[in-house]
C-alpha cells in the first residue's frame, strides 16, 4: 500500500468489541475482500474510528457470534449485485415509505416503530441528536484520527450510523483547508431516510457533497432495511459539487451460526463493488 494512504473506518450502532479487536476484524474483512475478488495478497493500512466506548462503560465480549467476524466459504470471488428490473419499483417504495414516517411530529419519540422498520435499536442515533455532549464526543473520535493522517490519501469509510457520523464531522471540516477525503464510501448507510436528512437539514441547511471529498460511493444490500432508500444521489445532488455514485451490492455475511445479515459491516467491506473502489484508487 502507498505509504501516503490510510483507509479509515467508522463504525455503526450498538455497543462492540473492543478497538483493536473490532479493527483487526474489519481489516480482516477487506483483505478477504481483496484476495478474492483480485487474487492479490495486499498490506493495507488501515484504522477504525471507536466511538462504542462514549455510551458504553465495557465493551462486548469477544465471543459474541454476532461481532466476531466469520470468513466466507469456498474460495472463488464473491457475488457480484446482479441489477434486476425491480430495483427501481423498490426504490421508490422505500422512498414514499420513508416520507410516511417523515410526517410524524417527533419520529425518535416513537423509536419502537422506527426500530420495527429498519430492525435495529436506534437507541444510539436518538442520542447522538438529542445530547450535544454526546454528538461532541463522538464526533471528536473521528476528527483525531483523520487529524493524525493530514495530507495522506484518505479514504473514509462509514457504516450504518458511522456513516452519519461521517458526513456531519465532513460538513463541519469543509473549510479546513487541510482536512480532504479522496474517496468517502457509506456502506448501509441511513443517510438517505427523511428523519436523517432533516437533522442533516437543521444544522448545516442543506443536504448536499461535503466540499471536502473528491469521490463520494454509496453501497448499499437492496434488503438492508437500514439502507431503506439506498439512492443518495438525489438527496445529496449539488451542481457545484461531485455527484454520489449509488452502487447496489450483494451482502452475504453470515455469522458462525449460519445466521444471514445483509446489513453486517464485514460483508460490505469484502464485496466485489467495495473491493473495486480500493483496487481502482491506486493506494496499492
Amino acid at each position: 500500500m502507498d505509504e501516503k494512504a490510510i483507509i479509515i473506518g467508522v463504525h455503526g450502532l450498538l455497543n462492540k468489541p473492543e478497538k483493536t479487536i473490532l479493527q483487526n476484524w474489519w481489516r480482516d474483512a477487506i483483505v478477504e475482500g481483496i484476495s478474492r475478488n483480485f487474487n492479490r495478497a495486499e498490506v493495507i493500512s488501515f484504522e477504525l474510528a471507536y466511538w462504542a466506548d462514549v455510551r458504553n462503560a465495557k465493551p462486548i465480549d469477544y465471543d459474541d457470534l454476532d461481532e466476531r467476524y466469520q470468513k466466507a466459504n469456498g474460495s472463488e470471488p464473491l457475488e457480484r449485485y446482479d441489477d434486476k428490473l425491480m430495483d427501481g419499483v423498490r426504490a421508490n417504495m422505500q422512498k414514499w415509505g420513508g416520507k410516511i414516517l417523515d410526517k410524524e411530529k417527533d419520529l425518535f419519540g416513537l423509536g419502537k416503530n422506527v426500530e420495527k422498520l429498519l430492525g435495529v435499536t436506534v437507541e444510539d442515533l436518538a442520542e447522538y441528536y438529542d445530547q450535544e455532549s454526546v454528538r461532541l464526543a463522538i464526533r471528536s473520535k473521528l476528527i483525531k484520527v483523520i487529524e493524525k493522517y493530514i495530507g495522506y490519501k484518505i479514504i473514509l469509510v462509514g457504516h450504518s450510523m458511522g456513516s452519519i457520523v461521517s458526513y456531519d464531522v465532513l460538513r463541519l471540516k469543509e473549510e479546513t483547508e487541510s482536512f480532504n477525503i479522496d474517496h468517502f464510501i457509506t456502506i448501509g448507510s441511513p443517510l438517505g431516510l427523511p428523519l436523517v436528512s432533516k437533522k442533516i437539514r437543521e444544522e448545516f441547511g442543506a443536504t448536499r457533497t461535503p466540499g471536502n471529498v473528491r469521490h463520494w460511493t454509496n453501497i448499499a444490500d437492496p434488503e438492508d432495511k437500514v439502507a431503506l432508500d439506498f439512492n443518495l444521489a438525489d438527496e445529496f445532488d449539488d451542481l457545484d459539487r461531485i455527484k454520489v455514485k449509488d452502487t447496489l451490492a450483494h451482502n452475504e455475511y453470515e455469522n458462525h451460526e449460519g445466521k444471514k445479515n445483509c446489513h453486517k459491516s464485514y460483508g460490505y467491506l469484502r464485496a466485489p463493488e467495495f473491493t473495486d473502489i480500493l483496487v481502482n484508487s491506486g493506494i496499492f
